[in-house]
């Protein structure tokens, strides 16, 4: 599966996508800043080239990264 296809499997699999609305994100590789529709909320969903990974950064911790890692399903934190 390519890079693309698994940051939208992880977006979609993640968020109530009705109730989102997807940006492209330039700044990171393959990146997706997915909107939520009630607030001025968003994440920063983008792949990682090195790790082989999904990554997603919020908002409000934005010096931060989340690792994702599907087939266990958590999130390892990583400061940047």
């Amino acid at each position: 599966m390519e890079a693309h296809e698994r940051v939208l499997e992880w977006i979609h699999s993640t968020f109530d996508i009705e109730n989102v609305t997807l940006q492209h994100e330039d700044s990171l590789p393959f990146g997706q800043r997915v909107w939520s529709e009630d607030d001025d909320d968003y994440a920063i969903v983008f792949f990682d080239e090195s790790s082989d990974r999904v990554m997603c950064s919020f908002k409000e911790v934005k010096p931060y990264c989340f690792r994702v890692d599907p087939i266990v399903e958590f999130a390892e934190i990583y400061h940047q």
